[in-house]
């Protein structure tokens, strides 16, 4: 009996075979199905399920401009007195994730009073919005801690 020859080694041989290039087979289309290491492009729609991690800029259409971070929350100002002028300065002092340059947009809560309006925002340091306030007819003093702010900023 030649055993090289024999169909019990060839079929088990064959078997052997078998497994080992369906293992290897099956390995490398899971790790080709989650793992992208180059560029995507596509013509249609990108769906992402679940959550994701974007890491550099990110620009919306053909001319947008890239952003690089965003982050929002709201802060609470210090006491001022709106009623002494037609125009007052406060700080944000809690607006946590903000950094210097960071391109603001707030929006006042209803905690606001009426006759204060908010006519300018700007980063100016490390958690930090600077906003000017008009005062009209009308305008009271604002106590610290009673008056709290939406902001989002990208940079």
């Amino acid at each position: 009996m030649n055993i090289v020859n024999s169909d019990r080694t060839i079929k088990i041989v064959s078997v052997v075979l078998s497994v080992i290039f369906g293992v290897l087979f099956v390995s490398f289309v899971a790790n080709a199905v989650t793992t992208i290491s180059t560029n995507i492009s596509t013509g249609g729609t990108l769906s992402v399920t679940g959550a994701s991690t974007l890491t550099g800029g990110v620009t919306v259409g053909d001319d947008g401009t890239a952003v690089a971070d965003a982050v929002f929350g709201y802060c609470t100002i210090a006491a001022i007195d709106v009623s002494a002028a037609t125009t007052t300065y406060a700080y944000c002092n809690d607006a946590t994730g903000i950094v210097a340059s960071d391109t603001v947009i707030v929006q006042a809560t209803s905690s606001l009073p009426v006759a204060t309006i908010i006519t300018a925002a700007s980063s100016t340091a490390a958690d930090t919005i600077n906003l000017r306030f008009h005062a009209e007819a009308g305008a009271t003093a604002i106590a610290a801690d009673t008056v709290s702010i939406w902001f989002w900023a990208v940079r």
